[in-house]
């Protein structure tokens, strides 16, 4: 009986051991179900447009699933216009360069556009012809990845 319960202690604490000595946790690549850029790209007739891009991707593949973007035209004639699309986007590659990723937005009402992700942390929108568009100074157009901050410590409270 006292050998039988000394066996059965002596599996017990091989166990814990065992599980003590785990290899490395395999990292994980989480899906970005939802992101956001934001900036003001140029304008023909305006002083520029407040942009917000919303891309939405499925939450299992990460395959593209739908956009959400909002626009205000700063200045223009008439006053301030808002536009609002939504639509489905896609990943694309330029035909011309395969290692040049695009984005494609197609709304339910209008034009395809189309972006370059840049960095990883941005998107530049594209002309007609592929070139990026250019804000006042020359220099490509962007909108800005926005990161939430989930600094609980920045939050106040309403007393």
């Amino acid at each position: 009986m006292r050998i039988s319960k000394l066996k059965r202690l002596s599996v017990v604490g091989c166990l814990a051991l065992s599980a003590c000595a785990s290899g490395p946790q395999t990292p994980v690549d989480y899906v970005k179900v939802t992101e956001r850029f934001t900036g003001t790209l140029p304008c023909q007739d305006c002083r520029g447009v407040d942009t917000d891009l919303i891309l939405k991707r499925d939450p299992i593949t990460g395959a593209p699933a739908g956009f959400y973007l909002h626009e205000i035209r700063i200045d223009a004639p008439g006053g301030e216009r808002v536009n609002t699309a939504w639509g489905k986007w896609a990943l694309h590659r330029d035909v011309n360069d395969f290692q040049r990723q695009l984005y494609a937005l197609q709304p339910e009402v209008g034009q395809t556009r189309i972006f370059q992700p840049v960095d990883g942390t941005a998107l530049e929108p594209l002309d007609a012809q592929g070139d990026p568009l250019r804000d006042s100074e020359g220099e490509p157009a962007r909108l800005e990845r926005v990161t939430p901050d989930l600094n609980l410590a920045n939050s106040t409270a309403d007393d």
